[in-house]
C-alpha cells in the first residue's frame, strides 16, 4: 500500500518539474528583448550608371537580458518617405545584454530615385528616415520585427 503514495508524489514532482520548464519559457523570452534597429549613418554614396551604392552603418541595440545572437537583418529603408531600398545584413553578430553593435551594410538603389532626393535635399543634408524590417535570432526560425524613424545626414560629395 505504501507503493501508491510513492507512486503518486513521483508523478506529482514529474509534472511540476514539466510544468516549471514550460513557464521558463515565456521568462527567457522576455528577458530576449527586441533588438532596437537604428540608421546611424550614411557612409558614402557612389553612383554607378542606373544605380547607386549606399555605405550605411546600423546601430543595433540589445535591451534584453540576454545576448542577442543575430544572423541576419532585412529591411526596407526610406527616406522622406521615398522609398529608397532594400537590404540585407548577413554578417552574423552577437550582442551582449544592454549592448550595442554597428554593422556596415551596402544598399543599392534606383540612381532616379536618389537624384530625386537629392534635388530636394536641405541645406543641411538631413533627413528623415523609417527603417523597418526582421531579424532572424541564432539558428532558429525567429523573426522579430523592428521598426525605427529618426534623421540622418545624407552628405553628397
Amino acid at each position: 500500500m505504501r507503493t501508491l503514495p510513492r507512486a503518486r508524489h513521483a508523478l506529482l514532482l514529474a509534472l511540476w518539474w514539466a510544468l516549471a520548464m514550460v513557464c521558463a519559457l515565456p521568462v527567457q523570452a522576455q528577458q530576449m528583448a527586441m533588438p532596437e534597429v537604428s540608421l546611424r549613418s550614411v557612409d558614402g554614396i557612389a553612383l554607378q550608371g542606373s544605380t547607386a551604392i549606399l555605405d550605411l552603418t546600423l546601430n543595433i541595440r540589445n535591451s534584453g537580458a540576454l545576448t542577442l545572437p543575430l544572423q541576419k537583418l532585412r529591411f526596407a529603408l526610406q527616406f522622406n518617405g521615398l522609398d529608397v531600398a532594400q537590404g540585407v545584413s548577413t554578417a552574423p553578430v552577437a550582442i551582449a545584454a544592454q549592448q550595442q553593435a554597428q554593422v556596415p551594410v551596402q544598399v543599392n538603389v534606383d540612381s532616379a530615385t536618389l537624384l530625386t532626393l537629392i534635388a530636394t535635399l536641405p541645406p543641411g543634408g538631413t533627413v528623415d528616415y523609417l527603417i523597418k524590417g526582421t531579424a532572424e535570432i541564432g539558428q532558429t526560425l525567429l523573426q522579430i520585427p523592428f521598426s525605427h524613424s529618426g534623421a540622418v545626414q545624407l552628405v553628397v560629395h
